[in-house]
């Protein structure tokens, strides 16, 4: 990314996150201290961390901060006009208005399906949204069994759309959004006999799914493949995410609540070790599974990817 383009990127951040604390101010006035809080502390990490890695040159992360600023600026203006419709503010029980606004959700009918499907879809393609922060409002809304089907119907869709992405736009695309070094790195570990990875990777944790559909269409991994691996993988871990959250396997109350501090402890240490130890985690999948060390499939990927027809490089 030029520095011309980082620097209008950076100076529409800069607006955007001011455009929130505005709204915030003016409209969010009837909602509880908190919800406000939030607000502003969003605005302020999101205009100081696109800053941060702006100068440090984390192309990616500045790029997925940036498009998480516009989607907390498209959110609010989207509560601030249910807000204005639905009469919110005139109702002072914070808990009452998250009912209203989910019998608001819930009378748009066949919109508020399409709403939350599209979500799914761009929290793949373009959204760099962590999966339970889109799943649990269907579940609010739609109970876990069909916040399930439909995200799961997104969520394909959108990985089909990240897989031809790579397929057609070539290597140039793929590397703009997750930077070159994460490209060739993935684009090695899926070289001929590499489908056993790719299947594990969508399996376990703290793996970039999104990126790796994109990566998977610049190799030789075929369609029919891709597929069925998102049909018979990706439902039943969204079904995970929406049971769990829906309270109805562990309740949110009693002895639930022991539970799930140990979940979270459990989920923040895996995260923290994921952090630390994925790449001797990739490195063991690759050895264990394609038979290869790393620097062989490295500088098998690398062939591979000066092979890569030119069409497919110019595009």
């Amino acid at each position: 990314m030029s520095k011309r383009s980082g620097i209008a990127i950076l100076v529409l951040n800069s607006f955007f996150c001011v455009l929130i604390v505005l709204g915030t101010a003016f409209f969010m006035t009837g909602w509880n201290v908190w919800v406000r809080v939030v607000c502003y502390s969003a605005a302020g990490i999101g205009a100081v961390a696109v800053g941060v890695f702006f100068f440090l040159k984390k192309d990616a992360l500045f790029k997925s901060v940036f498009i998480l600023v516009i989607f907390g600026l498209v959110l609010l203006v989207a509560t601030v006009t249910i807000n204005k419709v639905g009469g919110l503010d005139e109702i002072k029980d914070e808990s009452a208005k998250i009912e209203r606004l989910v019998e608001i959700i819930r009378g748009a009918g066949g919109w508020s399906i399409a709403v939350f499907v599209l979500l799914q879809i761009l929290q793949v393609v373009i959204l760099p949204l962590p999966a339970l922060v889109c799943y649990i409002p269907g579940v609010v809304i739609f109970g876990p069994l069909y916040a399930t089907l439909l995200a799961s119907l997104g969520v394909i869709a959108g990985s089909v759309i990240n897989y031809f992405l790579g397929k057609v736009f070539g290597k140039k695309l793929v590397c703009w959004i997750a930077g070159k070094e994460t490209t060739d790195k993935y684009a090695a570990y899926f070289g001929k006999k590499g489908k056993v990875i790719f299947l594990l990777m969508q399996i376990l944790p703290f793996f970039p799914d999104d990126i790796l559909c994109m990566v998977a269409g610049l190799t030789s991994m075929n369609f029919p493949y891709f597929i069925s691996v998102m049909i018979f993988v990706r439902p039943f871990i969204i079904a995970a995410y929406c049971y769990l959250g829906s309270g109805t396997i562990i309740p949110f109350e009693g002895w639930g609540i022991a539970v799930w501090l140990v979940i979270f402890a459990v989920c923040i240490a895996l995260a923290v070790l994921s952090f630390i130890y994925q790449e001797r985690m990739e490195n063991w999948l690759v050895s264990k599974f394609s038979g290869k060390k790393k620097s062989a499939e490295t500088a098998e990927g690398k062939q591979s990817s000066e092979k890569m027809p030119d069409d497919a490089e110019n595009k």
